[in-house]
């Protein structure tokens, strides 16, 4: 036996020496990889702060102060590295925060002070930091002090990038100490494999001779198990390993008996559980199902009572529906919140609960009189649950301390699953069968309902239209005349009117001149509706009218964050078409777009298109998201509340821009995405034919042209 086992304990010791000295060799130059990842995650941490961003862009941009404020930022954050990182250990000689041009904006020296900036773009490195990739940077050669440096960059679409500048680190690579480690520790591995080898051969001698009589008798053992005899013991007088593994013979044996049992048990478990699940499932009434549900339950457990309680209607208390057991008058009638009793924490943390001693563990709740006089001392309860909700809570109680264990519970909440769905689908047949009576009768009283309310509509429609184009006068008149002697009283009474009532006579006018606007609006729609508009053809030149038009529109903007601009070819032909309208169309077009953009531009451009006229509105403003294109040219509407709430309209300006194109017999079109901004196509005919026949509904509408501006109400209303 020696022959056999001192090979097989000599040869992994001398392997293991082996091993442990080529580790240790190779451990030096991990440790140096891992201490240069280290410097290259320092590195990128620094990089990834947002004030490096924010610098480049307030410097860009001119924002002197607030470039200060993030360079001080910067510096403050290096500084704050190099000291902690020097803290632990004399490791960085510096680092810096390099610009686009290469010459250093932060420069911290190795006692975290600012350092004088200098320009590195001369620097063999820094021409090859533009060509390095999204997340490459440059290493210097291997030498007692070394230099990182990571290019920042901001990406601007799918290949293209921004150079925002460079993070520089200079640090002391700790050679020698990594080549001294490895010496250490190989010759540690050295002694404790000769060491190793020297007792193993004599421990080897000294108790193979102990070892073949417990092997035999543990080999005999575990045939025994093998064959399906559990109750095998193995007997051990000695203390040692061997006793040690016979006992854990014995106990290896104990446990698989036991496990078998748990299988076995969980097998009955499981079949029972599928049979309960089949028998509520076939249920589709809801009081059959719940009084099925607590009587499965309270078997499955062997418990003397059960309840089920739902959530009622007002969706803040929950009531018991049913129950299996003796169960008395007051326990049928209660009625808890989330948090109340152990229903109430099942409700609350929406899992399952053992309580086994109901006095002990809730002496707080409002039901512990109740309980007590039933007799109850153990509880297990489990969720109903319902979309993610809880909807309900099943009840398992015993007048047994401590009855229920995890098995019990798990048992409860796989019947709670099962149970949950049962509920809902009862219920949801009961809605069902309701809802079908319910349609039944009511859809024939819905649909004669309907064929009258719609004559109706048709007959309050015609008339609708025909009242508002004849009162257009009327209402003007009375509207221009407000405006007209508030602003009379306002030039004449500036100087003896109290400052309160002048603000107030300012509101007044303002409140006037929207009200004048929104009736123009509507006048404006209904007289299209109602066949009253009535075109006059004349010669244009569309490139005046554009300019005049721009004109108008330029107070509306901040002239130093929005530019206006028209392109008209010089060879475009004059239009034989309706001048006002066209106008009218224009500015309303103009102003939204003015009204939407805060920054960057607004373009109006045109070109001939055989016998036709395109005019392109495009602006750099809010957008309109995609979906909400088929409904911008619709009356009264807007994309959401957000819009109207700050921008104001009342959702008519595109649609009547849209019916004045199509009576000049063009159209009007669009093309937005949101945060990109948004290009309204006019397009007319150069020789304008009256085209009154205009079918009333709308296609689609932006809701960022949903209201003209003051300038343009007032030119339609005056």
């Amino acid at each position: 036996m020696l022959v056999v086992i001192l090979p097989l304990v000599i040869v992994p010791v001398l392997v293991l020496g082996l091993v442990g000295f080529v580790t240790a060799s190779r451990q030096a130059e991990d440790e140096g990889a891992r201490f240069l990842r280290q410097r290259e995650n320092d590195l990128r941490l620094l990089a990834d702060n947002t004030a490096i961003r924010d610098y480049f862009y307030n410097d860009r941009y001119g924002l002197v102060e607030e470039a200060s404020l993030y360079r001080d930022e910067i510096r403050s954050l290096l500084t704050r590295f190099v000291e902690r990182g020097n803290a632990r250990q004399d490791v960085y000689l510096g680092a810096s925060y390099v610009g686009a041009s290469g010459m250093e904006i932060v420069a911290i020296g190795p006692e975290g002070d600012t350092a004088p900036p200098a320009n590195l773009s001369s620097e063999a490195f820094w021409s090859s930091l533009a060509e390095l990739g999204g997340s490459d940077y440059y290493a210097s050669d291997l030498s007692e002090q070394m230099s990182y440096v990571l290019p920042i960059f901001e990406p601007l679409g799918a290949t293209d990038r921004l150079f925002l500048g460079a993070i520089k680190l200079d640090f002391t690579y700790p050679r020698g100490e990594f080549e001294a480690t490895r010496q250490v520790i190989a010759s540690t591995f050295v002694i404790t494999t000769i060491a190793g080898l020297t007792v193993a051969g004599f421990l080897i001698i000294l108790v193979v001779g102990r070892l073949t009589a417990p092997i035999r008798g543990l080999s005999t053992a575990a045939d025994r198990i093998a064959s399906g005899d559990r109750s095998i013991l193995v007997e051990s007088g000695s203390a040692d390993e061997i006793g040690n593994l016979a006992q854990s013979f014995n106990r290896m044996a104990a446990s698989l008996g036991e496990q078998e049992e748990a299988l076995r048990r969980r097998g009955d478990e499981n079949a029972a559980l599928y049979e309960i699940a089949k028998e509520i499932t076939a249920q589709v009434s809801l009081e059959p199902t719940l009084e099925l549900i607590a009587k499965r339950a309270r078997e499955l457990l062997n418990g003397e009572l059960s309840l089920i309680a739902l959530l009622t209607e007002d969706g803040e208390h929950f009531a018991v529906r049913a129950g299996s057991g003796d169960m008395r008058a007051d326990l049928k009638s209660l009625r808890f919140s989330r948090g109340e009793g152990v229903g109430g924490r099942v409700a609350q943390q929406g899992k399952a609960v053992i309580v086994n001693d109901y006095a002990r563990e809730l002496p707080d709740s409002p039901f512990l009189p109740v309980i007590e006089e039933s007799g109850w001392h153990s509880v297990i309860a489990a969720p109903l649950g319902a979309h993610g909700q809880v909807a309900g809570v099943l009840y398992v109680f015993s007048s047994t301390p401590e009855r229920f264990s995890e098995d019990d519970l798990r048992l409860l909440s796989a019947v709670a699953v099962q149970a949950a769905v049962s509920i809902e689908n009862a219920m949801l047949f009961a809605q069902v069968r309701g809802h079908a009576q319910e349609l039944e009768r009511t859809v024939e009283e819905r649909t004669r309902d309907l064929r009258e309310t719609n004559r109706r509509l048709e007959e309050a429609s015609e008339h609708k239209s025909r009242f508002l184009a004849n009162m257009s006068h009327e209402l003007r008149t009375p509207m221009n005349a407000i405006i007209g002697f508030t602003r009379l009283v306002m030039r004449k009474g500036k100087e003896v009117l109290p400052e309160r009532q002048y603000e107030n006579l300012g509101k007044i006018l303002v409140s006037a001149e929207h009200l004048l606007g929104l009736i123009n609006d509507i006048l404006d729609l209904s007289k299209i509706e109602a066949g009253h508009v009535e075109l006059h053809p004349g010669r244009v030149v569309l490139d005046e009218l554009l300019k005049a038009c721009i004109r108008t529109v330029e107070p509306m903007v901040d002239a130093e964050r929005v530019r206006i601009s028209a392109h008209v070819p010089q060879d475009l032909p004059e239009l034989s078409t309706d001048q006002d309208k066209l106008r009218q169309i224009v500015i309303n077009l103009l102003s939204n777009a003015a009204k939407f953009t805060e920054e960057g531009s607004i373009s109006v451009a045109a070109e001939q298109v055989e016998d036709r006229v395109s005019i392109s509105f495009h602006d750099t403003g809010i957008g309109i998201p995609e979906d909400k294109l088929s409904i911008i040219f619709d009356e009264f509407q807007q994309v959401d509340d957000s819009t109207t709430r700050r921008y104001g309209g009342t959702g008519l300006g595109l649609s009547i821009c849209r019916r004045l194109a199509e009576l000049l017999g063009g159209s009007l079109s669009v093309r937005s995405k949101l945060g990109d901004g948004s290009t309204f196509t006019l397009t007319l005919p150069i020789h304008c034919e009256a085209h009154s026949d205009i079918p009333v509904a709308a296609s689609a509408r932006n809701p960022e042209m949903g209201v003209r501006t003051r300038s343009s109400r007032m030119k339609q209303g005056g």
